[in-house]
């Protein structure tokens, strides 16, 4: 969704033959403040993560009449709090609230992924109708996610407002760093994700105002569906389960996906995990699998509730 953003996630498994390293610094930004993770090369032998943080000044995020969030002074002067003056860092990763941007499956007709300009431009125009018409300008991503019922090409797409992209991609710039990989949490986490499952499966991540659902297919998002949060978790996990459904589709057999299919739900302690686990207990489906543990034997114990180093984290992986 940036200059490489989903392109590169997706593209991880071909990390090894492209030669594609991240740098080791990432920024996740959330509604209240900017937390930088660090992985010196001591910390991915196992010594742990650098990990800081500075809250927002008030009023940093305005809404935009496209309909997006864009960030103002106040997220320079984050920027610039955060980093020590004589540290100058080239270039960086950063993650951005899943509700800034808008994701969707898009199915175009075969032929069209043959030629990447029209393919852009298809899906361009089909995520466009999300934002309203007439549509903003936007920066998007998108990766293969398999075939439609029909035998389409299907693609996960991923889309922002250019002026939400552009306008934190400046307070970056203000300091001298270069934003490459830009990504909403919940597809930045699920790098982690992708490694802590034993196959496919579900993240789900439980965001502050937001619950997103991933879908991960041998370790690539196929599928991600984002909702406002809810006080009330059961209705959170009804969004869930119709995440499930979209990706089982309607020829399952037995039990369904979101009770057969391995899961990771972030936060852990969350009542929306909570409810997760006591879905599967009642119906005999699989525990989910805990992120924390699988960090823990990889020597990188991440304190439990703070999603953020989490997600910068997921981030890193590409450095790796």
């Amino acid at each position: 969704m940036s200059t490489d953003g989903l392109l590169a996630r997706v593209g991880r498994a071909l990390a090894g033959s492209w030669g594609y390293r991240r740098p080791p610094h990432a920024f996740v930004l959330t509604e209240e403040r900017l937390v930088h993770v660090a992985a010196p090369r001591e910390a991915r032998a196992g010594g742990g993560l650098a990990v800081r943080s500075r809250e927002l000044p008030p009023g940093t995020f305005q809404d935009a009449p496209s309909g997006g969030r864009v960030a103002g002074p106040g997220l320079a002067q984050a920027v610039a709090a955060l980093l020590p003056p004589n540290q100058h860092l080239a270039a960086a990763s950063l993650a951005v609230p899943d509700g800034f941007v808008k994701a969707a499956p898009v199915d175009v007709e075969p032929g069209v992924e043959k030629n990447p300009k029209e393919l852009a431009e298809v899906l361009r125009w089909k995520v466009g109708r999300l934002w309203g018409e007439p549509a903003p300008a936007l920066r998007i991503g998108w990766c293969r996610a398999g075939e439609a019922s029909g035998g389409a090409p299907r693609f996960l797409v991923v889309s922002a407002p250019e002026e939400t992209v552009a306008s934190c991609e400046a307070a970056f710039a203000a300091r001298g760093i270069r934003i490459g990989a830009l990504e909403p949490a919940s597809l930045a986490l699920s790098a982690l994700a992708a490694k802590a499952l034993p196959g496919s499966g579900f993240l789900v991540f439980a965001d502050g105002a937001t619950v997103s659902t991933v879908w991960l297919d041998d370790g690539a998002p196929r599928f991600l569906r984002t909702r406002a949060a809810t006080a009330d978790p059961d209705e959170a996990l009804q969004e869930f389960r119709l995440a499930a459904t979209f990706v089982g589709g309607a020829d399952v057999e037995g039990p369904g996906p979101d009770l057969s299919a391995d899961v990771i739900a972030v936060p852990e302690a969350s009542d929306l995990a909570g409810r997760l686990r006591e879905l599967r207990r009642e119906n005999g489906g699989k525990e989910p699998v805990s992120l924390l543990a699988y960090l823990a034997g990889r020597g990188l114990p991440v304190r439990a509730g703070d999603t953020a180093p989490l997600v910068g984290l997921g981030l890193l992986e590409g450095a790796e």
